[in-house]
């Protein structure tokens, strides 16, 4: 049978005032074209079966992360939160751990498993490093050359870029495995795990495969998710 991937959305709400989850369809696209069924998470009081039941987990893009879960006073204006969210990936989290099954985060997926495992995020890169890193901008990485990353693509990519916020102290077990340029300052793009299968990226690999992609003619991001669903396998 083909793992079945687990994916984390963002909160919303009807016109009505219902609550909704909501998540872009090219995650579970990719995790398909990869050969995987793609679920949602939709309800928090299912944490324990949705982790017995998925083979891997999927925390996907959205918004700011709660300071106080990284130990922090909220700084600037311009930090929007989800708490429903925080609360869901938290408890998915404190579920899915003990299972040891492959974790892959995107975007703020990235910042959500740092800040779960006892590292700091950089709340707002502008005011705090210099340079720009949100509305789709385009720039290189250098990526570590033993790493996951650099078996699929090598010493460096063009990536997309869609935050405002980056990971500051990396957490206890992580390394950093790809980096971009913040205002002069090294900015971490990448990390895994150095024991068990987790890791994440912050720019969107969803965004670089299919018909239409940013960069324009980029390299193919398909190679991401075909890893992580066969991880999802053993």
């Amino acid at each position: 049978m083909k793992p079945i991937i687990l994916i984390t959305g963002g909160s919303a709400a009807a016109a009505n005032g219902t609550p909704q989850w909501a998540l872009n369809r090219n995650y579970a696209e990719m995790i398909t074209r990869a050969g995987g069924i793609p679920i949602i998470a939709a309800d928090v009081a299912a944490v324990k079966e949705y982790a017995e039941l998925a083979d891997g987990l999927l925390l996907s893009g959205g918004k700011d992360v709660a300071t106080n879960l990284y130990g922090q006073e909220k700084k600037f204006e311009n930090i929007f939160t989800d708490d429903a969210r925080d609360v869901l990936e938290w408890e998915m989290l404190d579920a899915f751990v003990p299972t040891k099954k492959p974790i892959f985060g995107i975007c703020r997926g990235v910042q959500v498993m740092n800040a779960y495992f006892g590292g700091t995020l950089v709340q707002d890169i502008p005011a705090q490093l210099g340079g720009e890193h949100s509305k789709g901008v385009n720039h290189d990485i250098e990526i570590k050359k033993d790493s996951i990353l650099g078996k699929l693509f090598g010493e460096s990519m063009l990536i997309n870029s869609y935050h405002h916020q980056g990971l500051e102290e990396i957490a206890e077990g992580f390394v950093a495995i790809a980096w971009s340029d913040a205002g002069g300052h090294k900015l971490v793009e990448a990390i895994e795990h150095e024991s068990l299968p987790y890791w994440s990226v912050q720019w969107h690999p969803e965004r670089m495969s299919g018909e239409v992609t940013n960069p324009v003619n980029c390299v193919d991001s398909m190679p991401i998710f075909e890893y992580f669903v066969n991880q999802c396998k053993k």
